[in-house]
């Protein structure tokens, strides 16, 4: 088929696919959260710094078996990444060993495939205060000044949304609140 004979008559199937999530990463991150063990590394670092012995010995309790070796890898591919960074170093038997925490959160898990017609009016309300807040980040002097060739604005206003969420999610009365959902359970 031409490029002439690709007129909407012609087409089998259409229909506007609309975005429905975002997600900002560069291919090197993409990169480091490619291998599923690595995903499990991210979310038990995120939790508490860990060192590859640990971190090898919890995968193995979750059912996935991975030698320290092969964990220290997936560290370095995380590190290289900028998903991880070493938190704590002690010396033990003439050896420093490292402990790492993750500067990226991951969840394992699934929302229902039904989320976005379910919690349709929450998005829609969600969604108006994150366009003022988008429109205000796009408006601020400081942003500007971030981007002087326009070429990223989109990609730098979401990834400071998202570094403002990360901080969010730190913050005292958000742990209260998770802490007391965790409680109902």
């Amino acid at each position: 088929m031409t490029a002439s004979c690709t007129h909407m008559a012609d087409a089998l199937f259409q229909k506007d696919v609309k975005v429905r999530r975002v997600t900002t990463l560069n291919h090197v991150a993409a990169q480091g959260l490619s291998d599923p063990a690595r995903m499990r590394i991210l979310e038990l670092v995120s939790h508490k710094p860990m060192n590859a012995e640990e971190i090898a010995k919890a995968l193995g309790s979750a059912g996935v078996k991975k030698a320290t070796t092969t964990v220290r890898h997936h560290l370095d591919t995380l590190k290289e990444a900028g998903l991880v960074e070493a938190a704590k170093m002690v010396e033990v038997r003439g050896a420093v060993m490292k402990y790492y925490s993750a500067t990226l959160r991951v969840f394992d898990c699934q929302a229902p495939a039904d989320l976005d017609s379910k919690a349709l009016r929450l998005i829609d309300d969600t969604s108006g205060k994150l366009a003022k807040v988008l429109k205000s980040v796009h408006e601020d002097k400081r942003f500007l000044a971030l981007d002087k060739d326009g070429k990223c604005r989109e990609f730098l206003a979401l990834e400071i949304i998202n570094a403002a969420l990360a901080r969010a999610m730190e913050r005292p009365e958000y742990k209260e609140l998770t802490a007391a959902g965790q409680q109902k359970k």
